[in-house]
C-alpha cells in the first residue's frame, strides 16, 4: 500500500510575522520590492508561507538586525545567507578571559518578559536580571557588576542612552545594547560611532543575543538636551506587561486580531512617547510634534476602546491575563 504524502506545512503572514519579528508592513514591503520569497495564495487570495520562507525571512532578519541592508541581502540563496550569518557567529564569543558566560542585564516595558522567555536558548548567555524598574536596574548594574547591559525604549532619547553610557561607566560593563522602536538618524549614527549596537523593535532572540556579543566600546556620553512631553492625555489602559500577554493568548478568531490589536497598540504607544521627545528647531516644529502627539493618543484611545470589545466578544478574563503578565 502508498503511503499517502501529508501536505506541506504552510503559516499565514500573521503566524509568519510573529515567528521571524517582521513586522506585517515590512513583509508585504519587502516582498513586493525585492521578490525574496513568493508565498502562495489561497483561494481567498491570502497569503501561505512554506517552511522553507520562513526559515529565509529568519536569515534575512536576523541579517539585518546584524547592520546588513536589506537591498544586499534579499537576493542572496539561503546557503549565502547562512554563510554571512556564520560570519557574525564566528566572532570571539565570551567577553570575559575565562570563558565564562555572558552575564547580561535587561531593562525596559515588553523586552524583560520576552527575555524571560529567550533565556533557555542561549547556552553562553546568563540573564542576571530583566527590570521594568529603570531604579531596579541601576541598582543591579552597580550590585551584580554585569558584563552588558540592554536597554529598551520606545523612542530613542539622547538623555537616556547618556544616562545607560553613564551607568556602563560606574557599573564596568563591557558594552551596552539599545532596542528601540522610533528614532532619528542622527542619533543612531551617534550611537554607531560611540560603538553601541542598536535594534529596531520587535527583535528576536537570536538578534539579540548576538547585538550582546558584539564587540563594543565605552565612551563617554554626549549630552543633548531635549524638549520635555507635552500636554497632558487619557493615560494608557493596557500596560506593556499586559499587551505581551494578551500577544500569547489562544482565541477562537481565526484571523488572531487580539495578537494584531496588541502589536498596534505596542507601535503606538512607541509612537506616542517618540512624538512627545522629537527635536524641535523652532516653534513650528514643536506645534507640529504636539499635534502628533495628541492625534496619536486619539488613535490609542479607538484601539483600546477596539481592543476592550474584543476582550469582551472572546470572554477573555483580563484580571488572569494581568495576573499571567
Amino acid at each position: 500500500m502508498t503511503a499517502i504524502p501529508e501536505p506541506e506545512l504552510s503559516f499565514g503572514i500573521g503566524a509568519v510575522s510573529r515567528l521571524t519579528g517582521i513586522p506585517l508592513d515590512t513583509l508585504r514591503i519587502w516582498e513586493r520590492r525585492y521578490h525574496m520569497v513568493t508565498p502562495m495564495r489561497t483561494e481567498d487570495k491570502k497569503r501561505q508561507y512554506s517552511r522553507s520562507d520562513l526559515t529565509r525571512l529568519s536569515l534575512i532578519k536576523q541579517l539585518v538586525d546584524l547592520g546588513h541592508a536589506i537591498s544586499a541581502v534579499a537576493a542572496l540563496s539561503e546557503e549565502a545567507l547562512r554563510e554571512r550569518l556564520q560570519v557574525h557567529q564566528d566572532r570571539p564569543q565570551p567577553v570575559s578571559a575565562d570563558g565564562r558566560r555572558l552575564r547580561v542585564l535587561v531593562q525596559g516595558n515588553a523586552l524583560p518578559f520576552l527575555v524571560g522567555y529567550w533565556k533557555n536558548e542561549w547556552d553562553d548567555i546568563e540573564i542576571t536580571g530583566s527590570h521594568v524598574s529603570y531604579a531596579d536596574f541601576e541598582k543591579d548594574a552597580i550590585g551584580l557588576k554585569p558584563d552588558v547591559l540592554v536597554l529598551e525604549m520606545p523612542a530613542l532619547q539622547a538623555d537616556r542612552v547618556a544616562q545607560l553610557q553613564g551607568l556602563a561607566m560606574q557599573s564596568g560593563a563591557k558594552r551596552t545594547v539599545v532596542v528601540y522602536s522610533f528614532g532619528m538618524s542622527a542619533l543612531l549614527e551617534r550611537l554607531r560611532q560611540d560603538g553601541i549596537p542598536t535594534l529596531r523593535s520587535p527583535v528576536t532572540a537570536e538578534a539579540l543575543a548576538q547585538a550582546c556579543r558584539i564587540d563594543g566600546r565605552a565612551t563617554l556620553p554626549r549630552p543633548l538636551a531635549l524638549p520635555t512631553a507635552g500636554e497632558a492625555l487619557p493615560p494608557r489602559r493596557f500596560d506593556d506587561a499586559t499587551l505581551s500577554a494578551v500577544t500569547r493568548l489562544p482565541t477562537s478568531i481565526r484571523c488572531e486580531c487580539p495578537q494584531h490589536l496588541a502589536d498596534l497598540l505596542f507601535r503606538l504607544n512607541a509612537f506616542e512617547a517618540y512624538s512627545a521627545d522629537c527635536e524641535n528647531r523652532n516653534e513650528a516644529d514643536a506645534a507640529l510634534h504636539a499635534h502628533l502627539h495628541r492625534e496619536t493618543a486619539k488613535a490609542r484611545v479607538l484601539l483600546e476602546d477596539a481592543l476592550e470589545h474584543l476582550v469582551r466578544c472572546e470572554e477573555i478574563d483580563l484580571a488572569a491575563v494581568q495576573a499571567l503578565a
